[in-house]
């Protein structure tokens, strides 16, 4: 009975979709955004469309990097955080990882987790996060700061609370961030220098709380944005500003599953961890123990397709 109703479900959830965009209207918007994947770059763990529509997929999982790229420096992915769908119970967990976490990177040593990035792009970050969470990772988005800003102005704003004054002036990168406590609509501009500032005493931590809790506001803005109607020109929007390796249907397919959740179905993880000082440079030392039980929990997919 379950596994008709579960055929039953996926079948509308892709009429539903095919209705709303319809075949033309599917290369319409995908042209009109200029949404190209990257399918085949790097290579992941397969998940197949069908099997997402016709509930078989317990567990789909998004790395983010948010890099700091310039032209003459490949930079660092100083944010990392790994979105973990629960397709079965509806509900998104997301794991923040401090971009100063001590793990081995392949044919480097251990190091910095967020080195990865500069040593190898995104094929390295994502084969040094699956080693090192022990979890196979199906998609990934990338964002450097010019496209944070482009995508934030593009969807009018975010509102949030700013918890404290922040100022900060980047010579190098020529930023300001200039922000008061208080409610604000912030612009890209406002939004990046939020989520990048970590000139307080709690540091980096901050800044990855800070994140967390800015990604909780976009989810709560985009949620009563969104429709079954309009969805397909947000993910394009979000697919021709990004690096992605999520194709438009299998974003329209997956974020159709997650159309009715709340905040109260969204969870937020910091990795545990202790800052250390070894030979003069500052890390996080995972707690393996912690880590391990959050990761067998909420992250850990049971992708076993019955027959």
């Amino acid at each position: 009975m379950k596994k008709w109703k579960a055929v039953v479900i996926g079948i509308l959830v892709l009429l539903i979709v095919l209705i709303a965009v319809g075949v033309g209207g599917y290369y319409y918007i995908q042209n009109s955004f200029n949404y190209t994947p990257t399918k085949n770059y790097p290579v992941l763990e397969k998940i197949e469309l069908l099997d997402v529509a016709f509930n078989k997929i317990e567990k789909i999982n998004v790395a983010l990097l948010g890099v700091d790229e310039r032209k003459t420096d490949p930079g660092r992915s100083d944010t990392i955080i790994i979105i973990s769908l629960d397709v079965k119970n509806k509900k998104v967990n997301i794991l923040s990882i401090p971009r100063d976490t001590r793990v081995y990177i392949q044919d480097h040593g251990f190091t910095k987790i967020n080195h990865a990035y500069a040593y190898g792009g995104v094929p390295l970050s994502l084969k040094t996060l699956e080693s090192f969470l022990n979890i196979p990772i199906h998609y990934y988005v990338k964002v450097n700061f010019q496209q944070f800003e482009k995508f934030i102005d593009a969807i009018g704003g975010v509102d949030i609370e700013v918890e404290r004054r922040m100022y900060y002036r980047d010579k190098t990168d020529k930023f300001l961030v200039d922000l008061t406590p208080g409610v604000h609509h912030l612009n890209g501009r406002e939004a990046l220098g939020y989520v990048r500032f970590r000139h307080d005493p709690m540091g980096d931590l901050a800044r990855v709380e800070r994140q967390q809790k800015f990604l909780m506001a976009l989810f709560k803005q985009m949620k009563e944005k969104i429709n079954l109607l309009n969805m397909p020109q947000y993910i394009s929007l979000a697919g021709s500003i990004f690096e992605t390796n999520v194709s438009l249907m299998e974003g329209i397919v997956i974020a159709s599953k997650f159309m009715d959740i709340s905040e109260e179905d969204i969870h937020t993880f910091i990795m545990p961890g202790t800052p250390e000082t070894i030979n003069g440079i500052s890390y996080v030392i995972p707690d393996e123990s912690k880590l391990k039980d959050i990761l067998e929990q909420y992250f850990k997919p049971n992708n076993i397709k019955e027959g």
